[in-house]
C-alpha cells in the first residue's frame, strides 16, 4: 500500500494521502489491563488543506482500504 514503518503503538504505518498530507495509523495490541486500541493521526498540515468534515472522511478511506487490503 505504500506506507512506511513507524515505530509508534505496538504496529504503525505511515501514508502519504495527497501532496505532502500524511497520516499514520497506530495500532495497540491489548493486555490483561487494557482493550486493543488504534489512533489515525494526521500531519500537521492537515488542516491547511481540509476541512473537518474532510479529515473523518480520509480516516475512513485509510480504515476501509486497510481493512480491504487484509
Amino acid at each position: 500500500m505504500g506506507a512506511r514503518a513507524v515505530k509508534h503503538g505496538d504496529a504503525g504505518y505511515e501514508f502519504t494521502l495527497i501532496g505532502n498530507c500524511k497520516m499514520q495509523i497506530l495500532v495497540w495490541e491489548g493486555d490483561d489491563e487494557f482493550p486493543p486500541n488504534a489512533q489515525v493521526l494526521y500531519s500537521d498540515n492537515f488542516a491547511e488543506a481540509f476541512a473537518a468534515e474532510d479529515r473523518v472522511v480520509a480516516g475512513d478511506i485509510l480504515i476501509s482500504t486497510v481493512k480491504s487490503n487484509m
